[in-house]
């Protein structure tokens, strides 16, 4: 017979094991997942999101698949993420300019980097390279700077667009070496490297991973990198520092985020899974190959960046007196 405490015991239990169950049902992910990249496909941006989908659809077993919402800075893409449903199947591959600088070029965001997106993990930094075209008769960036200082006003500097992390280091320069160069906006940064290439620029600032054909082929000389230690693809090129302008360092970098009230037990799956993607050797190839640094930052540490980050470059903005509205 089942007397008394044992039913009760196993009515009891009965709520549990239903949880129990609809929790195995809910299995994350059942379906594929979005990551929704804010530039258009082949920028780098892009090119850092693909590899890192695919070792994520490997881990999970479902397809991480890459969303390009190019447009206003990846404004557009935030917006989408941030007004996604906040269940893990959309996330965002954001990277500095979208996190840290437009909120202080744009005036009318329809979203708050800070308070309506999860931060997950930092995946990787992505110090910029200097560059000039290879018949301009300089052969380091102290060159540079003593011939931008003998004819103010006369040499151009080229970027992707107003208020880039390209554009924002170049400023950051202009103030730390005292040099008078013109910046000339263009509308995405390989517009810019034609320029540079046919010499119209005497000045380039922007990924590694953009230049280095041009580099490899003699037609343009990397004369600085702008991090705090030389890129391991570029060892014999020194950093703005080394070459005498004290205390610069411009770092881009990018990282995964999730919709603010994402449930943190997905929040802390996808963190897992990106620091064991970062693990493998044939991803780290390819980041480094590009002249990106692989660093993962968990929640935790990426949320204080992105603050930390904002802070510094919303400063950098104003003293330079730069706005897109």
């Amino acid at each position: 017979m089942i007397n008394r405490r044992t039913l009760t015991g196993g009515l009891a239990a009965l709520p549990l094991l239903r949880a129990r169950g609809a929790g195995a049902q809910a299995r994350y992910p059942d379906r594929p997942v979005r990551m929704i990249v804010g530039f258009p496909a082949g920028g780098g941006v892009d090119l850092t999101a693909r590899p890192l989908a695919q070792k994520l659809s490997e881990r999970f077993g479902q397809q991480f698949v890459v969303d390009n919402r190019g447009g206003a800075g990846g404004n557009i893409g935030m917006d989408l993420v941030a007004k996604a449903p906040a269940d893990g199947y959309t996330l965002l591959v954001g990277n500095v300019g979208m996190l840290a600088i437009n909120p202080a070029l744009y005036s009318n965001l329809t979203f708050d980097t800070l308070t309506d997106f999860a931060p997950i993990a930092q995946i990787v930094a992505v110090p910029l390279a200097v560059a000039v075209p290879a018949d301009l008769p300089v052969r380091n960036l102290a060159e540079f700077i003593a011939m931008a200082k003998a004819r103010p006003g006369a040499l151009n500097m080229g970027s992707g667009g107003n208020g880039g992390i390209p554009h924002l280091a170049f400023e950051l320069l202009k103030r730390r070496a005292g040099i008078d160069v013109v910046h000339v906006p263009y509308r995405g940064s390989a517009p810019a490297l034609q320029d540079l290439l046919g010499g119209r620029l005497q000045l380039m600032i922007d990924g590694y991973n953009l230049m280095r054909a041009a580099a490899e082929s003699g037609r343009i000389r990397i004369i600085a990198t702008t991090g705090r230690e030389r890129l391991p693809a570029l060892p014999d090129v020194p950093t703005v520092q080394e070459s005498g302008v004290e205390g610069f360092e411009a770092v881009g970098w990018q990282g995964i985020l999730a919709p603010a009230a994402t449930p943190a037990p997905i929040l802390a799956q996808l963190e897992e899974a990106i620091g064991w993607a970062l693990r493998d050797t044939d991803l780290l190839r390819t980041y480094l190959a590009q002249g990106q640094l692989p660093i993962f930052q968990g929640r935790e540490a990426f949320t204080q960046t992105v603050r930390r980050e904002r802070e510094q470059w919303t400063r950098v903005v104003r003293e330079a007196n730069v706005s897109l509205d």
